[in-house]
């Protein structure tokens, strides 16, 4: 590094960068400067560009040409789709990577991705915001080494469209070419169908890519912050089966017997975006309730119970400082010192294997056949 201010590429002009990641990273002058974009939807990224003051000649179509182009020293990867191809080519070229969930949907990804991070001089930091949300290092510092004996985790989703519909961010959207639309989702059968095998792509490969990797991988994240790793799948429902799935209900377990259940609902107009996590043991119960990710400055809220005697103490913790804020800091400190607080790969072998394991059982209730990696 040639200073601390780091010249950061971002990969995606979506809802996420334009409302979450590009306000931060501008808004902290003092650590990044953006020096390019890259999305394959121009209109998109011109749009963000103009709005943002990245200059003309550091607006890309491809993501690999930014990469390329000498403008930067990491690289911000947190368009929609797979990462993999884009982390092992940053990796290659020694580019420090922040990469938004999921790491990888296949088996060989996650290994590509190793043997890339293994011989470049770049780091790697997987984009897990909500394990950076001060509400998670409260409950994890009042937890210590103790154990639950059930956790149990809630999830109201309402489209982004919906959330947004509900604060003052406003963002514009340019509908990408039909080419385009065309390519994504071939792309996405095809490793959907690597990691599944064919019957299981057709039956479900969109819910394992856009919900399991691509929200309840939030979940898993929020769980391993808390000491929950969860290593045998129960059983798996969900509804409607014959076509696009919006409910899961999971049961699952760690190794240790403790009991988790996740319950994840896609609510189209639902007007607000609802996340819970409960803890709780003979003694004491821990509850997190997470607000929209969309919307900064909305308070994260901790509550603990505790028993003394015939007494019970319910203290209220609330954050407001924004865990997406938090979490590039890191990244910041991770491209300037190489600390970093967890290892990504053991992190995304583990997001993967239990995704894996999700799909596996779904096969089994339903008698799809299994493939792929499975």
């Amino acid at each position: 590094m040639t200073g601390q201010i780091v010249k950061i590429g971002v990969v995606g002009a979506g809802s996420v960068a334009t409302s979450v990641h590009l306000p931060i990273l501008t808004r902290r002058s003092d650590l990044f400067k953006v020096a390019a974009i890259a999305d394959f939807n121009v209109a998109s990224a011109t749009h963000l560009a103009d709005r943002f003051g990245i200059a003309e000649d550091a607006r890309f179509d491809s993501a690999f040409a930014m990469i390329s182009s000498g403008k930067i020293e990491a690289i911000a990867i947190i368009n929609s789709g797979s990462h993999a191809k884009l982390v092992v080519a940053a990796l290659e070229a020694n580019l420090n990577v922040f990469c938004e969930k999921p790491l990888a949907y296949t088996k060989s990804e996650m290994a590509a991705i190793e043997r890339a991070l293994k011989a470049s001089t770049g780091n790697l930091m997987i984009g897990y915001m909500k394990t950076y949300d001060p509400a998670v290092s409260r409950a994890r510092e009042e937890i210590g080494k103790k154990r639950p004996r059930t956790v149990d985790v809630l999830v109201l989703h309402p489209s982004g469209e919906s959330q947004l519909a509900t604060s003052e961010i406003s963002v514009k959207a340019f509908r990408p070419s039909d080419e385009l639309i065309a390519g994504f989702k071939k792309e996405a059968n095809e490793i959907a169908v690597e990691a599944l095998g064919v019957e299981a792509a057709k039956a479900f490969g969109a819910e394992y890519g856009d919900i399991v990797l691509g929200s309840i991988i939030h979940e898993f994240s929020v769980l391993r912050a808390l000491d929950i790793h969860i290593t045998e799948v129960d059983y798996v429902d969900r509804w409607p089966r014959q076509e696009r799935s919006e409910s899961f209900v999971i049961h699952a377990r760690t190794s240790d017997g403790v009991r988790v259940t996740i319950r994840w609902f896609y609510l189209d107009q639902y007007p607000m975006y609802q996340e819970e996590i409960r803890w709780v043991s003979a003694e004491e119960g821990h509850h997190i309730i997470f607000p929209s990710p969309y919307i900064l400055r909305v308070p994260t809220k901790l509550i603990s119970t505790t028993r003394r005697g015939l007494a019970h103490n319910a203290a209220t913790f609330e954050s407001y400082e924004p865990s997406f804020e938090i979490e590039l800091v890191e990244f910041h400190k991770l491209v300037i010192t190489g600390a970093q607080m967890s290892d990504p790969i053991a992190d995304g072998y583990e997001d993967l294997n239990i995704s894996q394991m999700i799909a596996k059982k779904i096969c089994e209730i339903e008698s799809i056949a299994i493939g792929g990696d499975l």
